[in-house]
Order: structure tokens, then C-alpha cells, then sequence
């Protein structure tokens, strides 16, 4: 609570050292007051007990009364003062009333002083008065217990009203002090709950002359919290935004602690403990311009650095680029595999034309060579064309996919037969192996039939005269499984890993009798296809080509 004003706290101190002095007088004078009561009446008590015992003395001493009867009498409970009674025949007869117990020797020997005039004696809590007549002596014995007791409950009745006053003043000192504080206190927790991002509403009644300030106070707590929220709204949007994207985004000030950072972060750069983290992080705190490629595990990322705007700090973004590399290395493989093989049958065609023209070639048997080279050369062309148009129409036709349950003993039976007659011209020999009951397959029929042909044509290239080509089909658990056997040449292990690659040829030698598109053909039908293709071969041992296909009826 705010610290009250001098002059206040001066007034404070004044009243609560006037309220002490009085209720320390109040707490004395009621003391002495109650003291002086207590004794007087405790001395009326004694000497009221004191004439009873000499009556009883007396009554004894002319028969009135027996020892039974006297000792009745000095029964306390019959005694409303509580006045204990030692009596002294004067023939010698004691009379002590129960409960005087280790008293009666104190009352005793106090006996043995009294005189006609009554003596008193006090002895701790006990008060003693005596008197001897000529029946005898009487001791009269009251206890200050109770007496005491009155006297502090005394005290304690006059002490509520000297805290009463003082309870009184202070609430008088109290009502003042609110009455300069509620206000000012007012004003400062509403100042205390802006701060911490509330909007207080000064509802109390102020002072008039307070009244125009709590109402500019008001107003600037909504202008506050409106720009508060607004500022609040910005932030979570910006905080959402830098959290959903794929970009890393890492923020570090002039002193190189990190300001923000989002999740894709630790993703791209293997976790904050990473060498690739630390790497960032350094070339933040240095202050890079440059822009850098970041290779984690088989992930490429680029860093990208720029100084903050405020120039208090630096910023990274980070962007995988693995896709992205991994295109443009295709892209330029490509394009240079099209310009080699493109440039092949040009230099060729272009040599043959030219000899023609200059009239170099005058036989015409030799002309006729010429124009089916040229010819050759031609249809060479039109196939490595219609290769790359049906590859670009597989991964941008998806209607070419539609898949349906498709015969497959049927299609391995009608594909044989019709390539059979090709096999025997280059002097190979065809075989079809497969059971008599085969189920049909989940795929499209056309593409089915063009993968295994794709194959076929493959085998029978690289299959010299003289060799075997078996085609068979078997059931595998879910699936059944197509393959492609020949006894040709067959692939080292380098050959068999790029098999599958665009242009790719097994061996130079044979490069006239493809456009090295086919098997990258295949591969891409069969990943549309969601099956599985692949190559086992041995060199000079053949090859075999497989794939798999779902069985109808099966998930």
C-alpha cells in the first residue's frame, strides 16, 4: 500500500500516543479502584464470619447449641462468604470447619494473640481476623482467591472500554487516511493492471477535483488495450505464419542470441546440436552476406543471409533445395544425352547428304546404300522422337492409367505369339513358361503389354543367335510376378544400377538399335502403376528382368 503523507502519518503518531497514555491511566485507576473494593469487602466478609463464630461460642458455652450442632455450623457449604471458622472453647474443645485443613495450625497460633479488639492478619491469598471472649477465642479465615479474581475481572471491564476508545480513534485515523489514499491508490492499480496487460475501468466515486483525471484515465486504458490487442493479433499472425513455413527461418541480434526461429529449423539442419546448426549460427554472429549450400545427410539445403532492417541483428533463411538440385542435375543430363543422341544420326545423315550432293557417289548400288542409311538414320530419329513424346505423355496423363482386372495367362499368350516371328529372324529362340491357371492382375492392359514388350525387345538385342528368351509369369502370395530371361551378354553391377536411366545403353556397340529409352519407359509406367520393377543379370550370363502386379481380388 502507498506510504501515507507526512502531515498524516505526524497525526497518526500523535493520536496512537494519546490513546496509550489513556487506556494506561484507564488500566491503573480501575487497578487501585478495584483493589481498594476488594479489600473492604473482603474485610466485611471476614468480620460478618468472625461475629457468627462468637455466637456460636457463646450459644455452646449456655447449652443452646451441642458440638454436633457447632460443628454443623462451620460447615462451609452453609457459609455464602466462604469464610472458614476455627473456634476455642475456653474449656479447651477446638472446632475447625472442613476444608481449613493445613490451615488450622496458622489459625491456631494466630488464636493465641487475639485479644478483645479484633485482629487482623493477611498471609499470601488468605486474610485472618480473631477475637477472644470470655467463651473462648474465634478465627475467622476468608481467602483472597476470589477476591483477586474480582479484582482482575475488574480491571479487565475497564480495559474493553479503554481499547474501545482506542478502536474508535483509530478507525477515525483510518476513515482519514482512506479518504486521502482511496484515490490516489485507485489510480495506481489501474496503472499496475495496464501494465500487465489489462483493461481497468475506473468505476469509484472520485473527488471532484479527481473526477476529469479518472476519466482521462479511462479513455487512455481503452486506447491502450485496443493498440495492446491489436499489436498482440500482429504478432500471433506473424508467429503462425513463420511456424507453417517449409522455409527454416532463423533470426539472431547484435549480440548474437538467437531472436526467432521456427520448427523447419532443426528439421533441415538435423536438430539444434547439429554441425549444420552451429555452422548457421556462426555465420549469422559474422555478420555473412554471401549465400551458402549446406549438405545434411542427403539433404541440400541453401542458406540464405541478410542483415535485419534495423541493423540490429541478422536473419537466415533456410530452403531444401534437394528436389530441386536433383531436377536441374536431371534437366542437364538430359538435355546433353538428347544432344548427343540427336547429334549422332545428324553428323551421319549430314555426311551421307553432302557426299551425295558433290557427286562423290557415282555408282548406283552404292547411292542406294546411301539412301538406306540415310533411311536408317531417319527411322532412328522418329523412334528416339516418339520415345521422348510417349515418356513426356506417361508423367502428364494420368487418364493413361486407369487400371481394371486384366487376363494375365491371355496377355502373355497373345504377346508371344506375336513375338515369336521377330525372335526367329534374329535366330533366337522364344520360350513361354507359365502355369495353366494364372489370376488376373489389377493393372492396364495396354501399358501391361508394353512393358513386357519393351522387355522382349531388350532380350532379344542383347541375346545373341543361338540364344534362349523365356517368358514366364507365376503367382506370388498377393501379387504375380512377370519376368524376362535371356542368355545374352548380360550387365556388370554398374550397368545394372543406371539400367533404369534415361539413355542409358549396355554396350556402344549396339547403340544403333535403340534410343536407350525404352527400360526408363518401363520404370516410369510401373511407378504409376505402383509396382515394382528390377534386373538381376550376370555378365556373359544373361540377365532377367521382373516385375510385379497386385492379383485380382486381393488388397
Amino acid at each position: 500500500m502507498r506510504r501515507l503523507p507526512n502531515f498524516t502519518r505526524t497525526m497518526v503518531a500523535v493520536l496512537a500516543i494519546c490513546v496509550v497514555i489513556f487506556t494506561c491511566m484507564m488500566y491503573f485507576v480501575s487497578g487501585a479502584l478495584a483493589r481498594s473494593t476488594v479489600q473492604r469487602m473482603a474485610r466485611e466478609e471476614a468480620g460478618a464470619g468472625l461475629e457468627a463464630g462468637l455466637a456460636l461460642l457463646r450459644q455452646r458455652a449456655t447449652g443452646q447449641r451441642s458440638d454436633e450442632a457447632v460443628r454443623g455450623a462451620l460447615d462451609p457449604a452453609v457459609n455464602p462468604a466462604e469464610v472458614y471458622l476455627y473456634l476455642r472453647c475456653a474449656d479447651g474443645t477446638a472446632f475447625a470447619a472442613r476444608g481449613l485443613g493445613e490451615l488450622t495450625a496458622e489459625a491456631l497460633a494466630f488464636a493465641q494473640r487475639a485479644g478483645e479488639e479484633i485482629a487482623w492478619r493477611q498471609s499470601g491469598d488468605l486474610l485472618l481476623a480473631a477475637r477472644a471472649v470470655p467463651e473462648g477465642v474465634a478465627v475467622a479465615v476468608k481467602s483472597l482467591a476470589a477476591s483477586n479474581a474480582a479484582e482482575i475481572s475488574f480491571r479487565s471491564m475497564m480495559l474493553p472500554y479503554a481499547l474501545l476508545g482506542l478502536a474508535f480513534m483509530g478507525v477515525a485515523v483510518l476513515l482519514l487516511a482512506l479518504r486521502i489514499m482511496t484515490p490516489v491508490d485507485t489510480l495506481v492499480s489501474a496503472a499496475r493492471r495496464i501494465s500487465e496487460g489489462e483493461e481497468p475501468e475506473i468505476s469509484e466515486k472520485l473527488p471532484v477535483e479527481l473526477r476529469p483525471l479518472g476519466r482521462a484515465f479511462n479513455q487512455m486504458s481503452r486506447r491502450l488495450s485496443s493498440s495492446m490487442q491489436q499489436l498482440t493479433d500482429e504478432r500471433d499472425t506473424l508467429s503462425q505464419v513463420i511456424e507453417s513455413l517449409d522455409e527454416g527461418v532463423l533470426a539472431v541480434d547484435q549480440a548474437g542470441d538467437v531472436l526467432r526461429e521456427n520448427n523447419a529449423v532443426a528439421r533441415l539442419l538435423g536438430g539444434r546440436g547439429s554441425e549444420a546448426y552451429s555452422q548457421v549460427l556462426a555465420s549469422l554472429r559474422g555478420a555473412a552476406q554471401e549465400d551458402a549450400m549446406l549438405q545434411v545427410g542427403e539433404t541440400v539445403v541453401l542458406a540464405v543471409y541478410r542483415p535485419l532492417a534495423s541493423g540490429q541483428g541478422a536473419l537466415a533463411v533456410l530452403r531444401d533445395v534437394t528436389e530441386h538440385e536433383r531436377l536441374e542435375r536431371t534437366r542437364r543430363d538430359y538435355v546433353a544425352n538428347i544432344s548427343h543422341e540427336l547429334r549422332t544420326p545428324l553428323s551421319s545423315m549430314r555426311g551421307i547428304t553432302e557426299g551425295l550432293r558433290d557427286g562423290l557417289v557415282t555408282d548406283d548400288a552404292e547411292r542406294q546404300r546411301c539412301y538406306e542409311l540415310l533411311l536408317g538414320e531417319v527411322q532412328r530419329l522418329s523412334r528416339l522422337v516418339n520415345d521422348l513424346l510417349e515418356l513426356s505423355n506417361l508423367q502428364s496423363n494420368p487418364a493413361a492409367f486407369s487400371v481394371e482386372p486384366v487376363d494375365a495367362l491371355e496377355t502373355l499368350y497373345e504377346l508371344a505369339d506375336r513375338t515369336r516371328t521377330l525372335a526367329k529372324r534374329k535366330g533366337v529362340e522364344l520360350i513361354l513358361d507359365a502355369p495353366e491357371a494364372l489370376p488376373s492382375v489389377i493393372t492396364n492392359e495396354d501399358r501391361l503389354q508394353q512393358v513386357l514388350t519393351i522387355l522382349l525387345d531388350n532380350a532379344i538385342k542383347f541375346t545373341p543367335a543361338g540364344g534362349k528368351i523365356t517368358l514366364s509369369a507365376a503367382e506370388e502370395g498377393r501379387f504375380v510376378r512377370f519376368s524376362v530371361r535371356d542368355t545374352g551378354i548380360g550387365m556388370d553391377a554398374y550397368t545394372q544400377e543406371h539400367a533404369f536411366d534415361r539413355f542409358h545403353q549396355a554396350d556402344s556397340s549396339h547403340s544403333l538399335q535403340g534410343s536407350g529409352l525404352g527400360l526408363a519407359i518401363a520404370r516410369e509406367i510401373m511407378q504409376r502403376l505402383d509396382g515394382h520393377i528390377g534386373v538381376k543379370s550376370k555378365p556373359g550370363a544373361g540377365s532377367e528382368f521382373f516385375f510385379l502386379m497386385r492379383a485380382g481380388g486381393q488388397d
